[in-house]
Order: C-alpha cells, then sequence, then structure tokens
C-alpha cells in the first residue's frame, strides 16, 4: 500500500496556478526529492502534504486515510523546517520531547525513547545544552530527532541542508541518508539543489511550473533526461543545436550542428534523416581531452573536437577546462586529477567523445 499519494492535485493563489494536476505515491520506507527552481510548486506540494493548505482539487491520502481538512496536528506527519525552528529557550531533550508530550505518548515511554532517538543522531551527552550552544549541523540533528520521535507515517524535509557551509552539507548529506535508512519512514525531500536530490532520493521528481517535468531513480533521470529543462536542472551541460544526417544501421546517425561541427549520436526514436531540428547535450565529465587516456582502449567510434584550451581550473580532485572551437563555441570538460600534465590557456587540444554519452532531445522541449 502507498504511505502517500496525491491524485490530481492542483493549487491556486488567484489567477496563479502554483501546483497543477499533480498525482504522487510513495511506498512504504520509500525516499522522494521533489527537485526544481523557486517557484515550481515543490513547496506548497509539501505544505499542502503537512495540512498548511488544502488543495483546490485533487486528494491527499495519508495510510490510506484521506487527509481532507484534517489540520496539521491531526496528521501524522513530520516536518523539518529550513531553519530547524527549535524552541532557543529548550534544552536538546525538551525540544526532543515536546512533540511527544503533545502527542500523548505515554510519559512512562518517553525517556526510553528520547534516548533512542539522540543515539540515532550521535548526540547523547548533549541532552541539557541549548540550541545556541550547538552547531548548525547539531541543530539539524536536535531537529531530526525531535521530528522522528513521533513516529510519523510521513517525514517532510523542506530544504534540509540549505542553511550549512559547504564542507558541512556535504557531511551532512551522508549522515542524513544514513539517518533516513535507519528509522524507515517514508519521507519527501523538498530541494533545488540537484546533488541533495540525487543522493537522498530513491525517486527523484524534477518539476517545473507546478506540473512533473519527469520523475525516475536518479541514475535515469541523469542519463536519460526527457527534455532539455530536465537535462540543464539535473546537471552541467554542453548544448549543440543541429539537424540529424546519415542515419546509420548500429543505433547511430550523423548529426549537424549549427555551426559546422559533424558528430555520431543515439537515433531518436522514430526519427529520419532531417527530418527534425534537435538538441545534442553532452555532459562535461563525458569529454575527455587529448592527454586522457580514459578513451584510450575505446575500439568503437569517437567523436572528435579540435580546439583551443582558454582556461583550465584545478579544483583538487578534479580539473575543470574550457576550450574554444574554431568557431567561438566554448566547450567545457571535467576531468579526474591524477597527476597528469595539464595543456596551458593557448595550446591546441582535441576533445573526444563517445556517441553513447550524446543525449538527443527535440529543439522545442
Amino acid at each position: 500500500m502507498n504511505v502517500l499519494q496525491l491524485t490530481n492535485v492542483t493549487k491556486r493563489y488567484g489567477s496563479q496556478v502554483a501546483v497543477d494536476d499533480l498525482s504522487i505515491a510513495v511506498e512504504q520506507g520509500q525516499t522522494i526529492s521533489l527537485l526544481g527552481p523557486s517557484g515550481c510548486g515543490k513547496t506548497t506540494t509539501l505544505r499542502m502534504i503537512a495540512g498548511f493548505d488544502q488543495p483546490d482539487e485533487g486528494s491527499v491520502m495519508i495510510a490510506g486515510q484521506e487527509m481532507g481538512d484534517r489540520r496539521p496536528y491531526e496528521r501524522n506527519v513530520g516536518l523539518l523546517f529550513q531553519d530547524y525552528a527549535l524552541f532557543p529557550h529548550m534544552t536538546v531533550a525538551e525540544n526532543v520531547c515536546y512533540g511527544m508530550r503533545h502527542r500523548g505518548v505515554e510519559r512512562s515511554l518517553i525517556p526510553a525513547r528520547l534516548k533512542e532517538m539522540l543515539d540515532l543522531v550521535h548526540l547523547n551527552g548533549y541532552e541539557d545544552r541549548r540550541p545556541a550552544q550547538l552547531s548548525g549541523g547539531q541543530q539539524q540533528r536536535v531537529a531530526l530527532a525531535r521530528a522522528f520521535a513521533t513516529n510519523p507515517e510521513v517525514m517532510l524535509l523542506d530544504e534540509p541542508l540549505s542553511a550549512l557551509d559547504a564542507k558541512l552539507r556535504q557531511e551532512l548529506r551522508i549522515e542524513l541518508k544514513r539517518i533516513l535508512r535507519a528509522v524507515g519512514c517514508t519521507t519527501i525531500v523538498v530541494t533545488h539543489d540537484q546533488e541533495e536530490a540525487m543522493s537522498l532520493g530513491d525517486t527523484v521528481i524534477v518539476m517545473s511550473q507546478g506540473r512533473v517535468m519527469q520523475e525516475g531513480p536518479p541514475t535515469e533521470i541523469y542519463k536519460n533526461p526527457k527534455t532539455k529543462f530536465v537535462a540543464e536542472f539535473i546537471g552541467r551541460s554542453n548544448w549543440f543545436s543541429g539537424t540529424l544526417g546519415e542515419i546509420n544501421g548500429d543505433g547511430t546517425c550523423r548529426f549537424e550542428t549549427t555551426e559546422g561541427l559533424s558528430f555520431l549520436v543515439p537515433t531518436p526514436d522514430g526519427a529520419v534523416s532531417g527530418s527534425q531540428d534537435y538538441e545534442i547535450c553532452v555532459r562535461p565529465e563525458r569529454i575527455h581531452t587529448s592527454y586522457s587516456s580514459a578513451l584510450a582502449k575505446e575500439s568503437g567510434a569517437l567523436n572528435r573536437i579540435t580546439g583551443t584550451m582558454s582556461d583550465v581550473a584545478h579544483l583538487g580532485a578534479d580539473i575543470h577546462l574550457v576550450i574554444e572551437t574554431g568557431g567561438g563555441r566554448l566547450i567545457t570538460a571535467s576531468e579526474q586529477y591524477l597527476g597528469q600534465g595539464l595543456e596551458q590557456s593557448g595550446e591546441a587540444v582535441e576533445l573526444t567523445f563517445r556517441p553513447m554519452d550524446c543525449i538527443v532531445v527535440p529543439a522545442d522541449s
């Protein structure tokens, strides 16, 4: 049974449609990432699940029960706010126990549940501290412990890592995933950060203008985006516009760009030569420069583009490169740094990538 189900949900604010005919089904223990830009409807969706807003159309069901006009405290839902919303005058223990006391949990059971939650988030020994005495990461874990302490049917995380600096965000992303797996609670994560969405979610739902643009496992969304919007939002991209040329019998076809480049790409379903304008996306990590041996053993056809090194950024474990082609096009590439020599700005360089590394989408998507 689906623990959470939204069916044909629509929410309007005046003439503005914030969520448009949205349907989502979430199974027990599954984590869903709602990903999209500001204004796409993801936070409105979360608010309707929590009960802060009511849909104008459609239904929200939790554990098989229609929520209807049930108020937030009448729904067995946990919520982690962006700013954690801890009570500053309360200790860690008092914050974690707050929900249990107001949900009618038997008093004799609360101490054991408190210890269980503090064990879960690795904060034993912090019971008597107040939020001001904690780091940002510790505050987040207190907020998580408080939310999970009431055994919610559904956990809602609203931009859970946005208040943290970049290094701490990366560390706590791993910690948060561990906690979600340990608890096994059905979870909705709302975020605009594609790395956060892909690392936390079993399924990623990409939203735009209140609608679902694509839904699927993180790897599928990244490797096979259905539209240009999804491809751009879920990762970095190099884009080429043009038309299809000769179609081969091996599943590839020739692609001619508007600026005179030519290379092989996977043949789109139903395509015929020159029938439609297409756009090709090649991820920076799929493009290799002439000093790289990553594609040295490839026996199949390789696409090759020549250009001039415009910029090299050495970022520790990775190298980011910008190459300018003869037509003035700038192409970005990203490689793992393995101690190899680096071309300098102004040097000639050859780029290689496989036909299968090209993502083909219709030009009007």
